[in-house]
C-alpha cells in the first residue's frame, strides 16, 4: 500500500506540473495582436490562434530583454507628439492594428532648389508574418521616421515647387509605393534592418515654405540668447541693425530659391497685373532708398535722375500731372515729401 499510495502522489505531482507547464505554455490571440517567441538561437515565430508552446525551450518575447517597438504619435488631447508602445513588455503582447506615425516636421528639396518643411502622417500596422524584422529592428521608431522621410523628401526632390503644389495625391500616392517596395525588397533578401515588417497603408503630408527673407532677420534679434525680450530701446538699436543688413544685401544676395519665387509671382498673369506688381516694386524701392538716405540724420534733396527711378512708371504719372520736374525731400525723422521747387 505505500509504494501505491507514493505512487499516486508523484503520479498526482506529475499531474498538477504538467497542468501548470500547460498553463504557463498556453497562449492565445486574436487578429488585432499577436505574441513573438525566441529561443537561444534569436527569434522563432509569430504566434497565431490559440494553443500551446510545447517546445520547453521556446519562450515569449517579454519583460526587460524585450525589444522597444514605439513610434511617435499626436495626442489628441495635447496636440504634442508622444512616443506610443506597440509592445506591452509586461505580457508580451504586440498590437497589429493600424496606427498613425505622425513624425516632427522635416526639411526637403523641391527640383528648384527650394526649402520646404514637411509634416506628414503615415497610417501603418505590423505585419505578423515578417516579425521577424520587427525583432531585430534596433530602434523601431528611428527607423521607421527615417523610411518616412527618405520616401517622402525622394518624391517632393523630383518636382518643382510649382508643380508640388499641383501634385499632392500623386506625392502621396507614390510615397506608400515606394515604402511598399522597399518591404517587399527588404523580404525578398530577408536581412534584418532593411525591411521594418510594417504594411503601409496611407501617406498624407502638408508643407510650407521654409522662411529665410527679410522678415525673419529683423525679428530674430528680437530676443536675447536666454529667449527673454529685450527692451525697447535695445529692441529698436536691433531692429534697425537688421534693417541695416538687409539694405545693405541689395538685390546681388537674393538666393536662388528668392528668385525663382519673385519668378512665380509673374508667370501666367495678365499685363494688367503684371504693371501692377511692378508699380508696387516701383514704390517699394524709392521708400527703401528714402529710409537709407534718411538713416544718415541730414536733410538731403535727390532728383528723380539721381535716385535711378527717371524712367520709372510711377514718377512719369507724377510729372505729367504737375507738368514741372520735382526732386525728393527727405527728413531726418525717415519720412519724404516731394519738394514744391521748380
Amino acid at each position: 500500500m505505500n509504494w501505491v499510495q507514493i505512487l499516486q502522489n508523484a503520479g498526482g505531482v506529475i499531474l498538477a506540473l504538467v497542468i501548470i507547464y500547460m498553463i504557463w505554455k498556453f497562449y492565445q490571440t486574436r487578429v488585432d495582436f499577436t505574441y513573438m517567441t525566441h529561443n537561444d538561437q534569436g527569434f522563432k515565430r509569430a504566434l497565431r490562434g490559440r494553443g500551446f508552446i510545447i517546445d520547453p525551450e521556446e519562450f515569449i518575447v517579454r519583460g526587460a530583454g524585450a525589444p522597444r517597438i514605439e513610434f511617435v504619435a499626436l495626442d489628441p488631447a495635447s496636440g504634442q507628439r508622444k512616443l506610443t508602445p506597440l509592445m506591452d513588455r509586461h505580457t508580451g503582447a504586440v498590437n497589429l492594428r493600424p496606427q498613425y506615425c505622425v513624425p516632427l516636421p522635416f526639411a526637403a528639396i523641391t527640383a528648384d532648389n527650394h526649402k520646404v518643411m514637411v509634416e506628414a502622417r503615415v497610417q501603418f500596422s505590423l505585419n505578423r508574418d515578417r516579425m521577424f524584422f520587427v525583432y531585430h529592428v534596433q530602434d523601431f521608431g528611428l527607423a521607421l521616421e527615417t523610411r518616412i522621410q527618405s520616401a517622402l523628401r525622394a518624391e517632393i526632390g523630383k518636382r518643382r515647387d510649382e508643380e508640388l503644389r499641383a501634385s499632392l495625391n500623386e506625392v502621396e500616392d507614390a510615397s506608400v509605393r515606394r515604402l511598399r517596395q522597399g518591404e517587399e525588397e527588404g523580404d525578398e533578401i530577408h536581412e534584418p534592418g532593411v525591411a521594418l515588417g510594417a504594411n503601409f497603408h496611407t501617406v498624407s503630408f502638408t508643407y510650407t515654405a521654409a522662411d529665410e527673407f527679410a522678415a525673419a532677420a529683423i525679428a530674430s534679434p528680437l530676443l536675447t540668447a536666454g529667449g527673454a525680450p529685450l527692451s525697447p530701446a535695445e529692441a529698436a538699436a536691433a531692429a534697425e541693425r537688421a534693417r541695416a543688413i538687409v539694405r545693405a544685401s541689395g538685390a546681388l544676395a537674393l538666393k536662388p530659391q528668392q528668385l525663382d519665387q519673385m519668378a512665380d509671382v509673374f508667370r501666367n498673369r495678365d499685363p494688367a497685373s503684371t504693371a501692377a506688381i511692378l508699380t508696387i516694386l516701383e514704390m517699394q524701392t524709392r521708400q527703401n532708398i528714402a529710409e537709407a538716405l534718411a538713416a544718415t540724420g541730414q536733410l538731403i534733396v535727390l532728383t528723380p535722375q539721381e535716385l535711378g527711378l527717371a524712367g520709372a512708371a510711377v514718377l512719369q504719372r507724377e510729372a505729367s500731372g504737375r507738368g514741372r520736374g520735382e526732386g525728393a525731400l527727405l527728413h531726418p525723422n525717415g519720412g519724404a515729401r516731394p519738394d514744391a521747387r521748380a
